[in-house]
């Protein structure tokens, strides 16, 4: 979520067709370490919320930027919005009407 990143960049994927220890899955199709720690940053990284709306109708979560699908259901209907989080340092607000 740094401002200065712009990416990741994977020199190797199967142990076959690149230099020693520069992949991550063995030449069985098994995750080697290096791919391991890959998925554990994955799943560290992505942004799920689930919650409840507070009585100010405010919803909170921590989030990295990047582009959000939001699904909002309610009893009489499901509203689904797309939001855009930029790069920056500090917290952001978004209103979704319904």
């Amino acid at each position: 979520a740094h401002p200065a990143v712009e990416g990741v960049m994977l020199w190797g994927f199967w142990e076959l067709f690149v230099r020693e220890n520069a992949h991550l899955v063995n030449a069985e199709g098994g995750v080697n370490e290096a791919g391991k720690r890959l998925l554990g940053l994955k799943r560290e990284w992505l942004s799920r919320a689930h919650g409840l709306v507070e009585e100010e109708c405010e919803f909170r979560f921590r989030g990295f930027h990047g582009t959000y699908d939001v699904e909002i259901i309610t009893p009489c209907e499901k509203v689904c919005k797309t939001i855009v989080v930029d790069k920056g340092y500090g917290p952001m607000e978004v209103s979704i009407d319904l």
